[in-house]
């Protein structure tokens, strides 16, 4: 068997989706999804040069020359690139063999992958482009859903304007994670590096003491909605520096969070463990970590006791490594992901093949057609908070191209 042609297809959802397409001289396609990045796409078709007339089932190999050929330009992007065509490689050589995902990566400890929500901030859906600018996507502009009034930029918080978001208080916080554990999801995050009344500079990392409050109270008020029988998590988006991470960390110690995410920037190792040491509150970080040698030094030398790798940065080959890596030293994982069904299903057969799961992050419960997207689907892809592994061949899912193609990003080729 040997790879013909390579291409991709982006939709435009909260976030890019890119969807890659890998088909072969047995009439044998496989998909997969990317995660976004600016100029994804002209990556992705680069590496064709290097993949066709090649076996897909020399997946190992393929990964190297991949890693190979654009090391001078590594991580970040062209990794982003390489596990999207992984994914699309594996649903190949799962459907060759008859074999699911899961099995290919050495079985599955868990028949059903518990979902946490990722509740963002507010209510709404929310897009922005890859980089990180709001956007009103093309197929609401058609169908007159446009929103009325466009987000200010803000480099810390991601497209937030604090004027007139009403959704920002306590009191919606508490309603929004009533609906979400009525839904059967037993985690939810929120972000709460979100506009308050109090802000200040916004480049400096600092939190004033009225700030630490506000936030702490829309945690408080999530705990009260929910009680204590659901976990909760909180994202801050690498925005802070140590001293006001370990204040936060401290102030919302007493409601006793799964986890708290990303308090301060990525690259600095020694800083995430100097407030890991300086809080009870479990620290999570990973999803801008790429190899192992990364995560190791989370564990030993930051003392994490949990890790969010990105399924769609780390891949599933690697992140199986990773589980094991882990494992080894009793750490757990739970899996940051942003994507559509296809890099959720991905995520879903990883996340049942490692023993020291949490939870598999879904980030799109505001986007109306993600059902949809699935072809021949029996129903809502999550139910009661849970993915049922698939037993199918590959991936074990199909997209609908129909659908895919009534949400894709003008100016991007649909699988040529």
């Amino acid at each position: 068997m040997k790879i013909t042609h390579v291409s991709t297809a982006v939709l435009e959802s909260n976030f890019d989706w890119t969807l890659v397409k890998v088909e072969t001289d047995e009439r044998i396609t496989g998909f997969g999804e990317a995660f976004l990045g600016p100029g994804l796409t002209g990556v992705i078709r680069d590496f064709a040069a290097i993949l066709v007339g090649e076996d897909p089932a020399s997946i190992d190999r393929l990964l190297r020359r991949m890693r190979s050929s654009c090391v001078h330009a590594s991580p970040g992007l062209t990794f982003h690139a390489i596990t999207g065509v992984e994914s699309a490689l594996l649903d190949v050589i799962g459907k060759k063999f008859k074999m699911p995902l899961w099995q290919i990566l050495g079985g599955k400890y868990r028949d059903h992958v518990r979902i946490y929500a990722d509740c963002h901030a507010g209510e709404a859906l929310e897009s922005i482009t890859p980089l990180l600018v709001p956007r009103t996507p093309e197929w609401m502009r058609k169908s007159g859903k446009e929103r009325g009034r466009q987000s200010v930029v803000s480099l810390k918080h991601h497209g937030w304007d604090a004027s007139g978001q009403d959704h920002l208080t306590p009191e919606s916080y508490g309603r929004r994670a009533k609906e979400m554990a009525a839904r059967g999801f037993k985690i939810l995050k929120f972000d709460v590096d979100v506009p308050t009344p109090y802000e200040t500079d916004e480049y400096n990392r600092d939190l004033s003491r009225p700030e630490i409050e506000h936030m702490a109270s829309l945690v408080g008020a999530t705990r009260d909605a929910v009680g204590n029988e659901i976990g909760l998590a909180i994202d801050c988006h690498w925005n802070y520096g140590v001293q006001s991470a370990i204040e936060l960390a401290r102030a919302v110690e007493k409601y006793k969070l799964t986890w708290l995410e990303d308090p301060v920037p990525p690259e600095n190792i020694r800083a995430l463990g100097v407030v890991q040491r300086n809080t009870r509150t479990t620290l999570a970080v990973g999803e801008n970590h790429y190899f192992r040698l990364d995560f190791e030094r989370l564990i030993i030398e930051a003392g994490l006791r949990v890790l969010a790798p990105d399924v769609r940065k780390v891949g599933l080959w690697e992140g199986r490594k990773l589980g094991d890596l882990a494992d080894m030293h009793y750490v757990n994982l739970t899996f940051h992901n942003i994507s559509s069904p296809l890099g959720t299903m991905a995520g879903v057969h990883l996340s049942a093949a490692v023993p020291n799961l949490i939870a598999l992050e879904w980030h799109a419960s505001s986007v109306p057609f993600f059902d949809q997207l699935v072809k021949n689907a029996d129903g809502p892809m999550i139910r009661d908070g849970k993915i049922a592994v698939p037993n199918r061949p590959g991936l074990g899912i199909e997209p609908d191209l129909d659908v895919a193609y009534k949400y894709r990003k003008p100016g991007e080729k649909f699988f040529e």
